[in-house]
């Protein structure tokens, strides 16, 4: 457990672990509502309803639940103006799934605003 104690005390672990959470949320309720759209037809009311009856959604949830419970810690230590800005890891991390697990094509525009992503997060964790 003391291991455990240092990664929540640390806030850049907490960031890290929030900002990743919500990352593979997303890609959880990206796939849980592509599993829902195959069977609700175009019915909005059946896509929610079979998506909140998706597994892959509802860990969607539980994972943005626990990420929310984490940012509430770094919130508790950090300042907003730097913790704010961090979250922005998160559109690189799930540009990187998408492109690994869900196939989807990444081109050259996005991955040339994900470096600019990268240098403004760089930019505001060393201030």
């Amino acid at each position: 457990m003391p291991v455990v104690k240092q990664l929540l005390g640390n806030p850049l672990c907490l960031i890290l672990a929030a900002v990743s959470l919500g990352a593979v949320g997303q890609l959880l309720l990206k796939t849980g509502m592509d599993a829902a759209r195959a069977v609700a037809g175009d019915s909005t009311l059946d896509l929610l309803r079979h998506g909140f009856l998706q597994p892959r959604v509802l860990g969607g949830f539980l994972l943005y639940g626990v990420s929310s419970v984490l940012w509430m810690l770094v919130l508790s230590k950090q300042q907003l103006s730097f913790a704010y800005p961090m979250i922005a890891v998160g559109y690189v991390v799930v540009v990187f799934l998408s492109w690994l697990l869900l196939k989807e094509e990444v081109g050259l525009l996005r991955v040339s605003g994900l470096a600019l992503i990268c240098l403004g997060v760089a930019l505001v964790a060393r201030s």
